[in-house]
């Protein structure tokens, strides 16, 4: 009985002693530990970059960041709960990191407070709580010394991936001197109503119809330089320009031509856009149909490259393992189908070496272009994005109006090769202008250009959505076409602090044994598609040149033999086009089928495992306490 009662004072001791180390425990892990982080993440999305901390330890503006949080946001949503600790734990890891230069405060707005004054002062956006009228409020506002302001009105949900992205470049920017100047030349309306000039601007107004919006990577690009628009007929380049960003430039006088080389041959640095196939040069015409309007010449900016170190070829390009699936309607029905010039590349076809694209997951690609190195240029051509090796060149007249997504599907070729779509240029250049008076005719120190053979990657739609959220308007990106512009520039420019972030944000495990078997089905399918379209074509044809004689009032006269010929020529087009329908059928249902298998092995075939695993050790431990009471 003593023993039993000297037992059960040993195990409340013990219960006791842990709980007094469990509580020891978590205040000095609270302690020394406050900023330790463990991300297992296949991503890396909540590790803070490396080149985080030279950017916060070189901070010299002071900037104070105040960040607003209404208690029962959380309460409402508990996701926005979660987010706010996301939020307040990674500024204050900034704060520590700036030694000081940071200063981090946090407040609680309560209505009618002076408080939410100020948190609507700054532009903050209220959250509705309840039909009473209250809100609530969950944004950022920060300034530095001299009262610049830079404010994030509401941490929407649909942006958190972006979250360390967002705070670093809102305070780098609160924190920086001044902004590294971009001179952008282009032929599109990247800039929106603010690149038109005056006569068509006036145009476009007596018209009633809505002003041209920037697209969003020029937005993305004003938040971290100051662009300066440079004329097609420009004589000098200004000493300010730290990069050239041309995009299309047509119709160069040979002023602007002589202009730009010998910029880069003084050690300028340049990003070029050049597309063989601009579809932002398409219109609708009155039929509402896309046209191509009459696109200036490009043969300037091609002669620059060449003479640097890549010639633009004057076909797309096209790959049949990265086609991004679209929906086309052919005669009054929906055909889904891969579109082999509208390419989705991935990790794999970027060089991950590079400060440009390593970061990068995704790129999407619209009937770009192809480079070629020329090697008697002297440079070095290091490819940044390539396609896969089933690829094609496919002639540009494809593309002028209307394409054939299908029929280019049907017809393509794999050249078994990877082609570069994009590609720096280092080295020691050739001036372009050898025989120019008074020209530079090799570059001083080694070129620092970057060639993209695509312009279509900058618009809209091919990278970023627009989202809605509390009366706030947002980017949400889907692919990494904006950062990689912002990384070029940055990496151009020398300063290549964001490069590492904005890489997190963009996400994509599509499932690639799917998408291979479904592709190799599809090309089958199309195979036996125009086939059996050809013989109903044909069926068709013989049915409508049957001879039909005519009697003296008008009227058809047809023979038995041409009747019953008519009648099995029927016949077989509508049995042609059933079988033309089952195997569409057929095709559905097998994708259909292998997609429901595949998704069940990647989302309940690892519980399942994982259960028959926990239930054989069970069986085990089982057997081995029957043998064990045996064996007593």
């Amino acid at each position: 009985m003593l023993k039993r009662l000297d037992a059960t004072k040993i195990s409340l001791l013990a219960v006791g002693v842990a709980a007094v180390l469990f509580i020891a425990v978590n205040i000095v892990a609270n302690v020394w530990f406050a900023t330790a982080r463990v991300d297992l993440t296949a991503t890396g999305s909540y590790t803070t970059s490396a080149q985080l901390r030279p950017i916060f330890q070189n901070v010299k503006e002071p900037v104070t960041v105040r960040l607003y949080y209404t208690e029962a946001v959380g309460r409402i949503s508990p996701r926005h709960g979660q987010y706010y600790q996301r939020v307040r734990d990674l500024l204050q890891q900034y704060a520590g990191m700036a030694n000081g230069n940071i200063k981090l405060e946090l407040y609680s707005p309560e209505p009618f407070s002076d408080v939410e004054d100020r948190a609507v002062g700054f532009g903050l956006q209220g959250l509705p709580l309840n039909q009473q009228g209250e809100v609530g409020y969950f944004g950022l506002a920060a300034t530095n010394s001299t009262d610049d302001t830079e404010v994030i009105p509401f941490f929407a949900i649909e942006r958190e991936r972006f979250l360390e992205y967002d705070l670093t470049k809102l305070i780098y920017n609160l924190a920086r001197p001044s902004r590294p100047k971009i001179g952008l030349m282009t032929s599109l309306q990247i800039e929106g109503a603010q690149g038109m000039s005056e006569e068509a601007l006036q145009k476009l107004q007596m018209s009633g119809q809505e002003l041209p919006m920037p697209w969003a990577v020029m937005q993305q690009i004003r938040e971290f330089f100051t662009v300066q628009k440079l004329a097609s007929d420009i004589q000098h380049i200004p000493g300010d320009i730290d990069t050239l960003l041309l995009i299309q430039p047509e119709n160069l006088t040979p002023q602007a031509q002589l202009a730009i080389d010998q910029y880069v041959m003084n050690g300028g640095k340049a990003l070029i856009f050049v597309d063989p196939s601009a579809e932002t040069q398409n219109v609708v015409n009155q039929l509402g149909q896309p046209e191509r309007v009459k696109a200036g010449s490009i043969e300037a900016i091609k002669k620059l490259i060449e003479a640097w170190g890549v010639k633009l070829d004057t076909k797309v390009v096209g790959d049949m393992d990265a086609a991004i699936r679209v929906n086309i309607g052919v005669n009054n029905r929906p055909i889904l189908s891969d579109y082999v010039a509208w390419i989705r590349l991935e990790q794999g076809h970027f060089d991950p070496n590079d400060a440009v694209t390593g970061d990068l997951k995704t790129i999407n690609i619209a009937t770009g272009g192809v480079l070629d190195q020329v090697k008697e240029s002297g440079t070095t051509v290091t490819p940044l994005i390539v396609t896969g090796p089933r690829s094609m060149r496919m002639e540009a007249d494809n593309f002028i109006s209307m394409p054939d997504i299908v029929t280019l599907f049907r017809n393509f070729v794999p050249a078994n090769k990877t082609e570069v779509i994009a590609a720096r240029i280092s080295g020691t250049a050739k001036s372009a202008f050898p025989d120019a008076a008074d020209t530079i005719k090799q570059s001083k120190q080694p070129v620092q250009v970057i060639v993209v053979a695509d312009t279509d990657m900058l618009t809209d739609k091919f990278w970023v959505q627009m989202s809605k959220v509390a009366n706030q308007s947002m980017m949400v990106p889907t692919a990494d076409n904006g950062n990689f512009v912002s990384n070029a520039l940055e990496n151009l420019t020398g300063t290549p602090a964001l490069a590492s972030l904005r890489g997190h944000g963009v996400q994509s495990y599509p499932f690639t044994l799917l998408d291979n078997i479904r592709r190799e089905a599809e090309v089958q399918y199309r195979a036996t598609e125009q086939n059996l379209t050809g013989r109903l074509e044909e069926l068709e044809q013989k049915a409508s040149a049957m001879q039909v004689r005519q009697d003296g009032s008008g009227g058809a006269v047809l023979t038995d033999e041409d009747k019953r010929t008519i009648a099995t020529y029927r016949s077989d087009i509508l049995a042609t086009r059933r079988e033309l329908r089952e195997v569409q059928r057929a095709l559905r249902e097998n994708i259909d089928n292998l997609q429901s298998t595949i998704t069940f092995a990647n989302i309940g075939g690892v519980p399942i495992v994982f259960g028959l695993i926990l239930i054989a050790v069970a069986v085990a431990r089982h057997r081995r306490r029957k043998r064990r009471a045996t064996d007593v």
